[in-house]
């Protein structure tokens, strides 16, 4: 699903296929770094400002997109599995 002038549309995208998480995450990091839209994302250090920024410079369509990635950050599961 991704969200058009604030309207839900299925879509049919394909997505990228990594070999490892490290892969996936060294892609992350480099599209991050790599593209200036992103440069208010990069340097917060704060859960909540992170997710609220990539929200803004339009990483995401889903309008509740901060919202669900600041109730991950701050969720008993990822809390879990750093602490482990």
């Amino acid at each position: 699903t991704e969200y058009v002038n604030g309207e839900a549309q299925q879509m049919r995208e394909k997505f990228r296929v990594y070999g490892s998480y490290q892969e996936a995450f060294q892609d992350y990091a480099n599209t991050l770094r790599g593209n200036p839209r992103f440069s208010s994302v990069l340097g917060q250090q704060n859960g909540a400002s992170f997710a609220r920024s990539l929200q803004e410079s339009g990483y995401a369509t889903d309008p509740k997109y901060a919202d669900k990635l600041s109730q991950i950050i701050h969720g008993n599961t990822l809390r879990l599995a750093i602490n482990d």
